[in-house]
């Protein structure tokens, strides 16, 4: 299983609704969250959401008219950009990830 890296200041997620019959633009609502624009609180619960995600990510999505949540997390390794990408099919995703990807934040 994929591990989530350490994440710092400097990390930005990238969440976006994918597949589907129809590629309906609106309905992906991509959503941008930069680590630097939120306390350490809110990183801590986003990093739990995200470690959350890691076993349904391993599983196959997107097959079909199967919709799915990609998540993109761009990091630094020393000093070298990374990033890692996670497909959680919707009918299984947490609803923290769904509530982030809706609203931009945790509860």
């Amino acid at each position: 299983m994929k591990t989530l890296p350490t994440l710092g200041a400097d990390a930005v997620i990238h969440l976006s609704r994918q597949g589907g019959v129809a590629a309906i633009h609106a309905l992906t609502r991509p959503r941008s969250i930069e680590f630097a624009q939120c306390d350490i609180e809110q990183r801590s619960r986003i990093c739990d959401v995200l470690q959350g995600c890691l076993p349904y990510a391993e599983q196959p999505s997107g097959r079909g008219d199967q919709r799915f949540y990609e998540i993109e997390v761009h990091y630094r390794t020393g000093e070298q950009d990374d990033r890692m990408v996670m497909k959680v099919p919707e009918d299984q995703a947490p609803g923290d990830l769904v509530h982030l990807w809706d609203k931009g934040e945790v509860l």
